[in-house]
């Protein structure tokens, strides 16, 4: 069975299969309308002259025709039958590989075309569909778009179909192509990543995602980024976040068995680097017949966020920068903010660990269903930020959080205040430094550095519990669950290898789990309150928000002062190198289990 919030494979095969003849394009083209989607199909393409304009025509035409798809994007890589040529022809805007992000040289594989389109394009959802699909449909388009139009929690969808092998004579015989999907990619699911073992095909080319996930992912230059973006995608939105269609029968060219050898190697080689492995990803393979060494593209491309930030060649989108594709928050009752800090990328094929660390608002008005809700993410340990006046003036005598603390398989609740005394509540930080309203990062600068240099109990105290010989599912809170806890998750996350970006978006993550009803009250109790009198309301909001701008600048400050959060921990807290190691160890999953029951060791404090 799954573990809590994770489907089990059963589950998901009912949930999440779907058959392409569940959508039609008058089902589609009204969910479009109505949503405001706007939608990409791409095509990797070189010498397919044969195939893309039927291709065209016949699978993504009647569904551009019937306004779901708004546009069609061959990539090119410098075909000498004219598949440029013909594919502009039949309506695609045509771009060739080494044309984008031509400071990278020449493209690698079919991978690094995908890697290289979303750089160039907008849209919210992108259909990848193969260039040299030899029996073009409508169903093979329809079936990939349609749970991503009509599901709004699915993620990423794959194609599936039977896939004949056509012998010499003309005769095909069932079930007998794919023999790379066959062969490599579902053994090695099954022995290293089970949960995705549902897949009928790993590998299929033609799969759609939305593109706000798309470009938080590494992408794998060559035949390994099938299976390298599925792994990826699932440790970042879960396996409820994929679905799976049907898509009938596929007739695609079959390659020699020498070179899908090498194709193998591309798909063995993503999977080792998502296994924490480095065996493999030379991108070097030897061929005895050849008397020597091939080079098979093994190369990974950064997320195009992070690429483009790097870089300064151009600035995405704003929408790719937002609404990360992450299932973090959990719906309890009468508690505001929670969500699991995990599932963010670390680096190639590395995660941080889900189910592990647990942030949230306070629980003092925890219900009865909430506590029954909240008890099955197995927390142990809460580790409480708020100041001793805080946490007592708060307390509901006979309150549920009272009686599930006091209860013999409760958690244990464990005080760490940030500051000794006093009240430090968001609004209450707010009336202290009203100055900090400013458009500008200074005043929270300020606040956090505050937290900072009072954090080491807490920080120690975590830090050595998830670096014990059996850590446990952990909650860190305060008041909102906003400031001081997000000054602690921001300490983690960069222990983990997080970078800013990722930091600052799930620190910005607060402004949807405190809810703006939550900030219209405080708004309106910090407007009427003498000190605020008529002051401007809209830096009143910016005072109880979470922007990401203020994350950035506080890391920064991290880095500029102490040179990174190591620096920090050692300079500040006194942590020492073996507690940061221990603890990085354990937020980090690097070998696909998700889970912090792998994780223990024996031997260590």
């Amino acid at each position: 069975m799954g573990s809590y919030g994770e489907p089990d494979l059963q589950d998901w095969l009912e949930s999440r299969r779907y058959h392409h003849t569940e959508f039609s394009v008058p089902l589609l083209a009204s969910a479009v309308t109505a949503s405001n989607l706007k939608i990409i199909v791409v095509i990797p393409a070189r010498e397919v002259a044969n195939t893309i304009a039927a291709i065209i025509l016949e699978t993504i035409n009647p569904l551009k025709l019937a306004g779901i798809v708004s546009s069609i994007i061959v990539i090119d890589n410098k075909s000498v039958d004219d598949t440029g040529a013909v594919a502009a022809a039949h309506g695609a805007s045509v771009l060739q590989r080494a044309e984008i992000a031509s400071e990278l040289g020449p493209s690698q594989g079919k991978g690094d075309a995908m890697w290289r389109a979303l750089q160039v394009i907008d849209g919210d959802i992108v259909a990848f569909l193969d260039g040299d699909t030899a029996d073009p449909s409508p169903a093979h388009l329809l079936g990939i778009l349609g749970p991503l139009i009509m599901v709004e929690n699915i993620q990423m969808v794959k194609g599936c179909f039977d896939r004949p092998f056509k012998q010499p004579n003309g005769e095909y015989r069932p079930h007998e192509g794919g023999r790379v999907n066959e062969l490599v990619a579902r053994p090695l699911l099954n022995i290293h990543f089970p949960q995705l073992a549902g897949f009928r095909q790993p590998l299929a080319g033609e799969f759609a995602a939305r593109r706000s996930l798309l470009v938080k992912l590494h992408f794998p230059v060559g035949y390994g980024v099938e299976i390298g973006t599925l792994i990826d995608t699932w440790r970042m939105v879960g396996l409820e976040g994929l679905a799976e269609v049907d898509l009938g029968t596929r007739q695609n060219s079959h390659k020699p068995l020498r070179e899908l050898g090498m194709l193998a190697f591309a798909v063995t080689s993503a999977l080792e680097r998502r296994l924490g492995r480095g065996s493999g990803c030379e991108g070097k393979m030897w061929l005895p017949w050849e008397g020597g060494y091939k080079d098979v593209p093994s190369v990974e491309r950064l997320p195009v966020t992070e690429y483009l930030r790097h870089s300064n060649r151009m600035t995405p989108p704003p929408d790719a920068m937002r609404d990360w594709p992450h299932p973090s928050f959990i719906n309890v009752e009468a508690v505001k903010n929670l969500r699991d800090i995990g599932g963010y990328p670390v680096s190639c094929g590395v995660s941080v660990r889900r189910k592990l660390v647990y942030r949230s608002g306070n629980l003092d008005d925890l219900t009865k269903e909430g506590r029954l809700q909240i008890q099955k993410l197995g927390i142990k340990k809460i580790f409480d930020l708020r100041s001793f006046l805080e946490v007592g003036r708060s307390k509901r005598e006979n309150g549920q959080y009272e009686c599930w603390l006091a209860a013999s398989d409760g958690p244990e609740r464990i005080v760490v205040p940030i500051f000794s005394d006093g009240d430090f509540a968001p609004e209450a930080l707010a009336v202290r430094f009203k100055d900090y309203a400013n458009k500008g990062t200074e005043g929270f600068e300020k606040i956090y550095h505050s937290v900072l240099l009072n954090s080491g109990p807490a920080v120690k105290a975590i830090l050595l519990h998830l670096g014990s010989s059996s850590p446990t599912p952990i909650l860190i809170n305060c008041t909102a669950g906003k400031d001081r806890t997000g000054v602690l998750i921001m300490i983690l996350l960069l222990l983990a290898g997080c970078s800013p970006e990722v930091v600052a978006e799930e620190y910005h993550l607060s402004e949807q789990g405190l809810g703006p009803t939550w900030k219209a009250e405080a708004v309106g109790r910090l407007l009427r309150h003498p000190v605020f009198k008529g002051s401007d309301s809209d830096g009143i909001l910016r005072m109880v928000g979470a922007r990401e701008e203020v994350m950035r600048a506080v890391v920064k400050m991290v880095e500029r002062q102490w040179g990174g959060v190591e620096g920090f921990l050692r300079g500040v807290n006194g942590i020492d190198e073996d507690t940061m190691e221990r603890a990085k160890d354990v937020l980090r999953d690097v070998d696909g289990s998700g889970s912090w029951l792998l994780v223990s060791r024996p031997g260590t404090p």
